[in-house]
């Protein structure tokens, strides 16, 4: 499976940088991915699916089959991942991880069960 990936400030890309795996990297919603694959992204703003994100997904929607999702409690409580959650009900896609900032060991083990 692919892993295909957003990051805005950082994060996100980290995680791609610490699993040391090739990924495809969203930065204008515009890149095209053949099979199945990983979604990894950020929370936008309250809780929301980044624009380039649902672009993206709009163009590639067949391959998409889990998702995992980076956010920040401290900055927003009560929307932390909440692309998560829209992504779920949106997609039906499954969520793997929900995960602080760069995440940690257990979400870097979620996505190497997937590959």
């Amino acid at each position: 499976m692919k892993i295909v990936y957003a990051s805005r400030t950082g994060n996100v890309q980290k995680l791609i940088d610490r699993l040391g795996v090739e990924a495809v990297k969203i930065t204008n919603g515009d890149e095209k991915v053949e099979g199945d694959y990983l979604l990894i992204t950020y929370t936008d703003g309250a809780g929301i699916i980044p624009k380039t994100v649902e672009q993206f997904i709009a163009a590639n929607r067949e391959g998409l089959k889990a998702a995992a999702v980076s956010g920040n409690s401290e900055r927003h409580p009560d929307t932390f991942c909440g692309a998560a959650e829209k992504l779920e009900v949106k997609y039906g896609v499954k969520i793997i991880a929900k995960f602080e900032k760069d995440g940690y060991e257990s979400v870097d083990q979620a996505i190497k069960a997937l590959l």
